[in-house]
């Protein structure tokens, strides 16, 4: 398992100090630059909390609004993995240790397969729509492609910005500042430097997701072991039966784990979308379609529905990852196997009518039927936005 993939963006951003950083030098460096980093986020969503609700009408408040929920998720991501480090460590150390390790060149082949899916690996396989999208998209550089579309994001917002915000000498977030920002000296920076933490959190956005795809795609990996497993059951001793048993209750603790280590990110990010999604529709109804602000609303719509799509997608896949096994073990030479083996199997099967199941707060399940959910009530904003003129439309000629 390379380790290092999953931190390489959390570094970046003061996120995540290197374990190889070991010495008082570099741990007082980096811990500097993550406490400015962590400082300077609370201090600007705070004040710019304090002040969206210092507003005339309902527009204003949405404008102040609607860019602002992104930041503060990006906080809150922030501060989970700040705060479960040791745990997050854990979680790794357990895909490093028995019964999880690579114990042949099968499984060996196996875990490298996944290792380089989130970075490296080029895929040739199309069957299926989805099929397609799994095996075409996130096989191929899959951090690097998501990072560049987040990026290609934050780039549209900085432009639209500069179209409008920065030619009538109005920051894009209303937040509290030290200082008047009368001369237009004064004024660039402190707009260049939002832009700079605009840009700065989309990284935090970035490596959060990396980090939770990263570990889930390592849980479907541990699966594909456990299949390689029971593959050659009926010709090993009753030892690795019993290291089947404790590797498949292994997968099942580190999906728990999991799911109460990033659990803040989950529930922020599904919370913080829906919040998004009602201002933005609110921002489009006061939009001229060809306005830079309105392709650039339309992006920012694109990059959430993207990220949550990615956590859905991939949280479905361990779910049906989970299940496979029942079918997995059915399909094996088990009439050869001895009746307390075939017992034993029976038990684990059993289990595999509780698939896993990541969720968020114990209300959202993070799985595919829920992203359909979540494009339904956007779709439905959406028909409202485009109803709403021809209703108005239609009473004017009433009346």
């Amino acid at each position: 398992m390379k380790v290092s993939t999953l931190f390489i963006l959390l570094t970046c951003v003061g996120c995540w100090r290197p374990t190889s950083w070991s010495t008082p030098l570099k741990i007082v460096i980096y811990s500097v630059y993550t406490l400015f980093f962590v400082g300077l986020s609370c201090v600007f969503v705070t004040t710019a909390i304090t002040k969206m609700f210092d507003v005339e009408d309902v527009d204003e408040f949405v404008d102040n609004t609607y860019l602002l929920v992104a930041l503060f998720v990006g906080c809150c991501k922030v501060l989970n993995v700040l705060a479960y480090r040791k745990k997050i460590l854990n979680l790794v150390d357990t895909f490093l240790e028995e019964p999880c390790v690579a114990s042949n060149t099968e499984e060996a082949q196996i875990q490298l397969i996944y290792d380089n899916r989130i970075w490296f690996v080029r895929s040739t396989r199309k069957s299926s729509i989805f099929s397609s999208i799994d095996e075409e998209y996130f096989r191929r550089k899959y951090a690097i492609h998501y990072t560049i579309m987040m990026e290609t994001t934050v780039g549209l917002i900085i432009f639209n910005s500069y179209t409008t915000n920065f030619q009538h000498r109005r920051l894009t977030y209303t937040t509290w500042v030290p200082y008047e920002c009368k001369t237009f000296l004064i004024f660039t920076l402190t707009f260049t430097l939002q832009m700079i933490y605009l840009l700065m959190q989309s990284l935090v956005h970035a490596a959060s997701d990396v980090l939770f795809v990263g570990v889930l795609l390592q849980i479907c990996c541990q699966f594909d072991i456990l299949l390689s497993r029971l593959s050659r059951i009926s010709t090993s001793g009753k030892s690795n039966l019993q290291k089947l048993i404790r590797h498949h209750n292994c997968i099942y603790q580190l999906a728990e784990m999991t799911n109460s280590t990033l659990h803040l990110i989950i529930f922020s990010q599904f919370f913080g979308s829906f919040l998004v999604f009602c201002l933005s529709m609110v921002q489009l109804l006061n939009m001229d379609i060809v306005s830079t602000q309105f392709l650039a609303t339309i992006s920012y719509l694109g990059a959430i529905l993207v990220q949550n799509f990615i956590y859905c997608w991939f949280g479905n896949k361990v779910k049906l990852k989970s299940t496979d096994l029942s079918n997995a073990i059915f399909q094996s030479d088990w009439t050869d196997l001895t009746e307390s083996t075939k017992k034993i199997l029976l038990i684990v099967m059993s289990r595999t009518r509780s698939p896993i199941e990541l969720d968020s707060a114990h209300v959202i399940t993070v799985d595919l039927n829920f992203f359909m959910t979540v494009c339904d009530v956007v779709y439905t904003l959406f028909s409202m936005k485009l109803v709403t003129p021809v209703a108005e439309l239609k009473l004017s000629m009433i009346i």
